[in-house]
């Protein structure tokens, strides 16, 4: 296929290649994005007997491994008697979004080159379709934290249909900087390990483990900075109240995912014509 008509569609001088463009054609290309994401979920269980209830499975296991490890450290520290199981949780759950979400999505353009060098698609649906994936892996697994919750002595806040928004806002944080590490991902094979080690050092930089009120001043200050604190103090506090969100992670939590998103359609937009050639 000539070089022309192959990257035709990404042509750079095309100012219909950016975010308006994309949003205007979502919709007609939900089908797409549908089979994407269920051909994502059926290879991921094909050979399972259990399928989507791993979704449950998984969390609660590692849940509980980490529960037997942490509860006799921290669960003195957590504030008004809250219950350290959901609490730890919710953190696991949403962590495990982002990190499965970001690294499948950004290195799913790579791994689909063969598709979109042969047919006239869209190359961000491939990260739009790991995220939305790993979305409905994170509602599953709400459900599961909702069981733990119950169990555990907790409650259910009436706040919990608006985790549908901290489930949206995630997406696109996520989807946003996919975008970015799926241009660095191709353009510099060394990226992808240096991912993977900040995505564990950003594990420690996220209250998923201990609360906030043990950390010194300063380092609060640096778990504050963290994007992710903000959505998983909102996240707790819409399910099961096991921690208190301020206007600030609201707004946090909004804006970052806002600023990702922009920041990521600027960048391969600017970038894919001149990364395509280097796949």
């Amino acid at each position: 296929m000539p070089e022309r008509e192959r990257t035709s569609y990404y042509d750079s001088e095309q100012t219909e290649l950016g975010l308006l463009f994309f949003i205007r054609n979502l919709y007609p290309q939900t089908s797409l994005i549908t089979q994407l994401v269920g051909g994502e979920l059926r290879s991921r269980y094909r050979r399972s007997f259990l399928g989507l209830l791993w979704t449950l499975i998984n969390p609660i296991i590692s849940s509980l491994v980490l529960w037997m490890v942490f509860v006799s450290v921290f669960k003195s520290s957590l504030k008004n008697g809250t219950q350290y199981a959901p609490y730890l949780l919710a953190g696991v759950l949403l962590l495990t979004f982002f990190t499965q979400g970001l690294m499948q999505a950004a290195d799913s353009i790579s791994n689909g080159r063969g598709i979109f060098m042969k047919i006239r698609v869209d190359a961000r649906l491939f990260c739009l379709s790991k995220v939305l994936s790993n979305l409905v892996n994170f509602f599953m697994g709400i459900i599961a934290l909702l069981l733990i919750t119950i169990f555990s002595g907790g409650s259910i806040t009436p706040r919990l249909p608006l985790v549908l928004l901290v489930g949206f806002s995630l997406s696109v944080f996520t989807f946003g900087l996919s975008l970015i590490f799926s241009i660095l991902f191709i353009r510099f094979d060394d990226v992808k390990y240096i991912t993977t080690i900040l995505l564990q050092l950003l594990t420690y930089l996220t209250p998923v483990f201990y609360p906030k009120e043990i950390l010194s001043p300063n380092l609060r200050f640096f778990i504050a900075v963290n994007p992710l604190s903000s959505f998983l103090d909102v996240f707790r506090n819409v399910v099961n109240g096991t921690e208190i969100a301020t206007i600030f992670d609201w707004a946090y939590m909004f804006t970052s995912s806002v600023l990702a998103f922009l920041i990521g359609i600027f960048v391969f937009q600017k970038l894919w014509v001149k990364t395509v050639v280097m796949m």
